[in-house]
């Protein structure tokens, strides 16, 4: 059995305690959570959680039994790849001397990041892209010299049945 990422994303009702419920779940059954992401939804009342985790096949099944049995959750779901577009918001603030700015905008550039800010010894870019597009551009980007790196966790929309 292969340990690797999976997406689930629950519904869930917006009450005080839901998402500790939920974190207090992966603590005592010991899963890896790898990302977690919650916020509004289109129905009033409820929120989207969008989780990552990591283990092999029966580590998803087990998450995913265990999220339904909860009484905050509506409804849980594994999403894979083929069945769902993926995203995380990222910002990087890069050193940007004026030797090297071309260099770090060219490549801001090519890789469709969007400058939001700009420093005489920095520039700041934001991306929403695919977590390993993500860590492709900070590889291009580390030998100029990443100062910070935020992600906001991925989020995910199912777009086949």
């Amino acid at each position: 059995m292969s340990t690797t990422l999976h997406t689930i994303t629950a519904l869930v009702h917006n009450e005080s305690g839901t998402l500790n419920r939920l974190a207090s779940l992966f603590r005592r059954r010991m899963f890896s959570l790898a990302s977690l992401n919650a916020g509004d939804c289109e129905q009033e009342g409820f929120s989207r959680v969008t989780m990552v985790v990591e283990g092999d096949n029966n580590v998803l099944r087990q998450c995913v039994r265990q999220l339904d049995k909860l009484v905050d959750v509506v409804e849980v779901e594994d999403l894979p790849q083929s069945a769902s577009v993926q995203r995380e918001l990222a910002f990087f603030e890069i050193s940007a001397t004026p030797e090297n700015r071309r260099q770090v905008l060219d490549i801001a550039d090519a890789m469709r990041c969007e400058v939001v800010h700009l420093e005489p010894e920095s520039i700041t870019l934001q991306v929403s892209a695919e977590p390993t597009r993500i860590d492709h551009i900070n590889t291009l980007l580390s030998p100029f010299g990443v100062k910070q790196l935020v992600r906001s966790g991925l989020v995910a929309i199912r777009v086949k049945n």
